[in-house]
């Protein structure tokens, strides 16, 4: 306290505007040295995150039809990434599918997983940044991406804006001793407009304000100006972001597009096999029954037995074809909506079902009065495999009900049909309405796999929902909706 009483006050003032003065340009060298290693990470993440999903995206068909070397030649796409260090797509399972690694040299060894209620998280590893994503469709999740990213170039461009801010910092200090004592206020009215402008800045984020340029040519104006072109050069940076995210949706959408054609073709391949595969599938059906029905006394035991075989294998594979149809139907078909009544459609499918009870004790219950605005014959495929899903597993119960019937839920007309058969277990509800996703094994209940993936995307064609419910040994329901509108 001694030496500020025995100096001047232009000394004092000397010393407190350069007191002021470093601390306030040191909080703002902190202010931004901090900010720019957030925004520089979180640039990093938002990058990886992008990358994880169009990588997540590319992979679904290769995920579902099993090809790993298809989701490794995508993922050799991250070579153009030079922060990526390594990338693995998991099973939902936990097995690994795929992976990629920038130096083959190096190893990655993946100990952290998401949990079951996480979709997204980071992890911090030494310098490293470690990214797992869900990869989802069709409202599940199908595997997982982990993405592993260096952030060596995040610390070198903080350190060049270390090193830059605090020579800016001297400078500024030194500028400060020489001017003060004379130029007082020349020097505190900038400096005052500066802290100002920081402020903004850092409270706001705006990086378009733009601090007072003094009239002198002196240091302060220099780092007035210097300051500026720092915002700018931030701003700048910015824009660079926002335009690269824009061309990162632009990739997306064009990806989507290809992933779109590419399920179009397959329709188209899977209807054209099917429909081919009739001709020579009733060939061997007629062989069949003339070997059944002519050559009976030619044959013995066995080849009876292998005809019959021939046969019930013939008759699965056109049960097979059928399904196959339905489903290229249900997305390629065009939408032909009218007023229907479903309960007419479910009572003429409980009527066709009844005559082939076979002894079996099955009581139906249909609701009147279920009206929708709809395509007729799509709608007909959907009740055909929910009631005729319900008929079959409820084969086992000696006093079988089948209940079709509908309710208002939230200003919204919910379709039902529930059944009391063999149920399932509610941990797997999500492969139901994947094609060839089966809960019971063919020993048990006969059945392709097909028929509640197709009632899902002729409901989901509809503008629709389609939901299930059920517990092993239980029952089950499956509930739909179908919009009643015109658009």
């Amino acid at each position: 306290m001694s030496i500020w009483k025995s100096q001047s006050i232009s000394d004092k003032l000397t010393r407190m505007t350069l007191l002021v003065g470093g601390v306030s340009l040191l909080l703002a060298y902190i202010s931004f040295l901090i900010y720019d290693l957030y925004s520089l990470r979180q640039q990093l993440m938002i990058s990886m995150t992008a990358e994880a999903n169009i990588i997540g995206a590319n992979c679904v068909s290769a995920l579902e039809f099993d090809d790993k070397q298809a989701a490794e030649n995508t993922m050799a796409a991250l070579r153009n990434s030079s922060q990526i260090r390594a990338a693995v797509i998991i099973r939902p399972d936990g097995t690994e599918f795929a992976r990629y690694v920038r130096n083959p040299s190096s190893q990655f060894q993946l100990n952290e997983h998401l949990t079951l209620n996480e979709s997204e998280r980071f992890w911090t590893k030494g310098r490293d940044i470690l990214l797992g994503t869900r990869i989802r469709f069709q409202g599940g999740w199908v595997g997982s991406v982990y993405m592993l990213a260096e952030t060596s170039g995040v610390a070198r461009s903080i350190e060049r804006f270390g090193l830059i801010s605090a020579g800016m910092l001297i400078v500024c200090f030194a500028i400060a001793l020489l001017s003060t004592a004379t130029i007082r206020h020349l020097v505190s009215d900038p400096l005052t407009d500066l802290a100002r402008t920081a402020q903004v800045v850092t409270r706001e984020r705006d990086y378009s304000v733009r601090a007072k340029i003094p009239p002198s040519s002196d240091e302060l104006s220099f780092l007035v100006k210097s300051f500026n072109e720092m915002l700018e050069q931030i701003q700048v940076r910015d824009r660079a972001l926002e335009s690269s995210r824009a061309e990162l949706e632009q990739r997306v959408e064009e990806r989507t597009a290809e992933l779109s054609s590419t399920n179009k073709e397959l329709e188209a391949f899977s209807y054209s096999v099917a429909h081919d595969l009739r001709g020579p599938l009733q060939h061997i059906n007629n062989i069949g029954f003339l070997l059944q029905h002519s050559s009976t006394k030619s044959l013995d035991a066995e080849g009876r037995m292998l005809v019959d075989r021939l046969l019930e294998g013939s008759k699965r594979m056109s049960v097979l074809i059928d399904d196959l149809l339905n489903l290229s139907r249900a997305s390629s078909h065009p939408l032909h909506r009218r007023p229907i009544d479903l309960s007419h459609i479910a009572d003429s499918i409980v009527a066709r079902l009844e005559a082939e009870k076979d002894g079996r004790s099955v009581r139906f219950d249909v609701a009147k009065g279920a009206h929708v605005f709809a395509d007729e014959g799509l709608m007909q495929v959907v009740l055909d495999n929910l009631i005729g899903n319900a008929w079959k597993y409820t084969s086992k119960q000696d006093a079988a009900l089948v209940q079709f019937g509908y309710r208002d839920e939230n200003g919204e007309t919910v379709f039902f049909v529930k059944d009391n058969g063999a149920g399932f277990n509610p941990r797997y509800a999500d492969r139901l309405f994947r094609p060839f996703q089966r809960l019971h094994s063919q020993s048990e209940f006969n059945g392709t796999g097909v028929g509640l993936a197709t009632a899902y995307r002729i409901i989901t064609r509809h503008g629709g929902k389609i939901w299930a419910n059920g517990d092993v040994d239980k029952g089950a329901a499956f509930y739909f909706t179908v919009p009643y509108s015109e658009g």
